[in-house]
């Protein structure tokens, strides 16, 4: 019987189980133990999940060696014809190179406990099957212990894998090494299924290293991704942003893997139904906490993808994770859903968030946002005119947090939705938003961790496990057929994206101003704020890790003018910051950012573990303000600071620190040393340059 020890399989096409959520769970790490999945050796014209194979061999009495004592590859490719099923009873399987299947329909079982293992820093595709109308990999398990084997099944049409299970922590390894599973399908029309694939890395995060799943442009029909379970890679648990195909995530769990844990944007792909968490404490890496990124779930596409939908999912990441967000939509990304998910975010950081530069409206209808996030905001909506929130549940109660914020969303709509925030409900700037329906107390639904096994979307049009049989909705996209690629032998040569943009090449925004919206008349209504002031001349802003407690130190910076990344003291100029116009973010670990900037620092986020430089060690720091009832702000140095100014806000005893506020006007201070802490509000800016500014 297959891994999930529910049901009894045989020749014929899959009967449909699906198992509950909780068999799911136990089932990634179980054992596997069944019996014979074929009856008949030599039999004929034998059908499996939709792929029918004219022969069938069993690959013991085919030379090869199921105690591992002798390479089994002369074995396999003597044996792997066109149109062939091969039987692996239970052993194990030695493979000591690459080994490449071409044309025709190929299949490959196991019969029990089967496992494949390849030596130590084996770093090549251990398996690749390209071409023919169909392929079949089923109940295998890749032992990956020192090593960094790939399998790659890429067929026209009707791709089947199923209980496949890839484990062991694999070669630590650079930016060279193979991702764990590349599936493809090179035909447009063409579609396939992954159901129950575990893959378990235990990798090195931040190395940027291995995918787990990776799905790149050479895929271009319908990959249908079912009750998997793929944790602890470097690059990406799935990453499929990079192809013109659909890609359809269906339950299952996806887990402390860096950079994302799901990561998809082509037209008509979704997450459904699936478990989204980074938790440093429950982690098998050896260094959890040097994550770059585990962030939750992103959409994005460098092919201008729109219309991919989250929905029915259960995402949270854990107070301890380097992480800029729970759900993120990439400025290069257009129209986007999600519904009926829940979200816990706990680290600073924004809990869903669509960036700027982006085309085509959000919906958030049914989305429930918890955690104990702080400060920063809790969903923040940018550029994205014609946006609807609806019965949604955003409960963001820490110091400083803003629950929902719209910048630049005009014709949008925000209604019958709770938003208990620990600072204001709504925030918005730059368009006409109507507000209605808010109710600010009460408690959200946090995300059930439980819940991973896809049995059918309550709101989708997926299809069931009917496509077993090789029935998958066609795909959509356009492209041609890569049949070139299908007799070359080579594993997928889509390169990931070179620049590095798992941290985005679009602008974070740190625009912390919070309206301060009171009763739920004042949130009624069109709301509308001005613009930010425009550019002067340019100045320097350093940030640097000075808390050496491990972790990344994140960090947002809006400016009114323009702001490039720099090298200024030595800082490094990684490619896991995020830069556009006239905000950047990033975070610095045990290193420096440093950007160079025109006019002024609009907003600010930063945690106090990292300090803050803006120009030279001696300077000026004007604190600017737009709002006549006042604003509050602080600011703390590494020197001293004293009044420039007839202002009064009371310093310090170390002269180190101040707290005070302003009106319509500005505070001034000499300082010494580097800016350690600057906190700023709504409608204040701060400059290190006042000569500038327009008495």
């Amino acid at each position: 019987m297959p891994r999930d020890g529910a049901r009894n399989d045989s020749d014929s096409t899959d009967d449909g189980f699906k198992p509950s959520r909780r068999s799911y769970l136990k089932a990634a790490g179980a054992a596997a133990v069944s019996v014979p999945l074929l009856a008949g050796e030599g039999a004929a014209a034998t059908e499996r999940h939709g792929i029918s194979f004219d022969n069938v061999v069993n690959m013991a009495d085919a030379g090869a060696d199921p105690n591992g004592n002798e390479p089994s590859d002369g074995a396999l490719q003597s044996a792997a014809s066109s149109n062939t099923l091969l039987k692996f009873p239970s052993g194990t399987y030695k493979f000591t190179q690459k080994n490449v299947i071409s044309g025709g329909s190929v299949g490959i079982v196991g019969e029990g406990d089967v496992t494949f293992t390849v030596p130590d820093g084996f770093n090549d595709t251990l398996l690749a099957i390209n071409g023919g109308s169909g392929a079949l990999v089923e109940n295998i398990t890749i032992d990956q212990s020192g090593a960094c084997p790939n399998l790659q099944v890429a067929p026209d049409d009707n791709l089947q894998v199923h209980d496949v299970t890839i484990e062991g922590q694999s070669l630590q390894s650079s930016d060279s090494a193979e991702d764990a599973f590349t599936p493809m399908i090179r035909s447009s029309g063409g579609s396939g299924t992954v159901k129950n694939l575990v893959a378990h890395n235990e990798g090195r995060m931040g190395a940027y290293a291995r995918s787990g799943i990776w799905i790149g442009s050479s895929n271009k029909g319908t990959i249908t991704l079912r009750n998997c379970n793929v944790e602890g890679f470097s690059n990406n648990g799935v990453y499929a942003s990079r192809t013109p195909g659909v890609v359809k995530v269906e339950g299952g769990t996806y887990k402390n893997n860096d950079l994302s844990q799901v990561r998809i944007g082509s037209s008509g792909s979704y997450v459904d139904g699936a478990t989204i968490e980074a938790d440093v404490s429950d982690s098998r890496s050896p260094n959890p906490k040097d994550m770059l990124n585990g962030s939750g779930i992103r959409l994005e596409s460098d092919r201008g993808g729109s219309g991919a939908v989250v929905r029915n999912c259960d995402v949270r990441i854990g107070p301890e994770v380097n992480a800029d967000g729970g759900i993120q939509i990439f400025g290069n990304y257009g129209e986007f859903t999600i519904e009926n998910t829940n979200v816990e975010y706990n680290p600073q950081g924004y809990s869903i968030r669509a960036k700027p530069g982006g085309s085509g409206s959000g919906t958030f209808k049914n989305v429930s946002v918890t955690g104990d996030a702080s400060d920063w905001v809790g969903v923040l909506i940018e550029d994205r005119s014609g946006t609807t929130v609806k019965d949604c549940c955003i409960q963001q109660t820490g110091g400083g947090r803003t629950g929902l914020a719209l910048h630049n969303c005009g014709g949008s709509t925000v209604k019958n939705s709770t938003i208990n925030a620990g600072a204001q409900a709504v925030r918005v700037r730059n368009g006409d938003v109507n507000v209605s329906g808010i109710d600010k107390s009460g408690s959200c639904p946090a995300p059930n961790l439980d819940s991973s096994s896809y049995s059918g979307s309550s709101s989708g049009s997926s299809d069931s496990d009917s496509d077993d049989s090789g029935s998958d909705d066609s795909g959509n996209s356009s492209g041609d057929d890569s049949s070139s690629d299908s007799s070359s032998g080579s594993n997928d040569s889509d390169s990931k994206d070179s620049s590095g943009d798992d941290s985005s090449s679009d602008s974070d925004d740190s625009s912390n101003n919070d309206d301060g919206a009171g009763s739920d008349d004042e949130l009624s209504g069109d709301v509308n704020e001005s613009d930010v002031p425009e550019p002067s001349d340019s100045a320097n802003f350093v940030v640097t890790d000075t808390d050496s407690s491990g972790g990344r130190i994140p960090y947002d910076v809006e400016t009114s003018g323009k702001i490039n990344k720099s090298g200024t003291g030595g800082a490094t100029k990684d490619p896991n910051d995020d830069v556009s116009g006239k905000s950047a973010s990033g975070g610095v670990n045990e290193w420096r950012d440093a950007y160079e900037y025109e006019g002024e620092i609009v907003s600010l986020e930063v945690d106090d573990r990292a300090t803050i430089k803006l120009d030279g060690d001696e300077g000026t720091i004007t604190v600017m303000g737009e709002d006549e009832s006042g604003t509050d702000y602080s600011l703390e140095v590494t020197g001293e600071l004293e009044h420039a100014d007839d202002s009064t806000d009371p310093i310090s005893d170390d002269n180190s620190s101040v707290s005070g506020g302003v009106g319509s006007f500005r505070d001034e201070y000499n300082y010494t040393g580097e800016l350690v802490q600057a906190s700023i509000e709504d409608s204040v800016s701060i400059t290190t340059d006042p000569e500038t500014l327009d008495e």
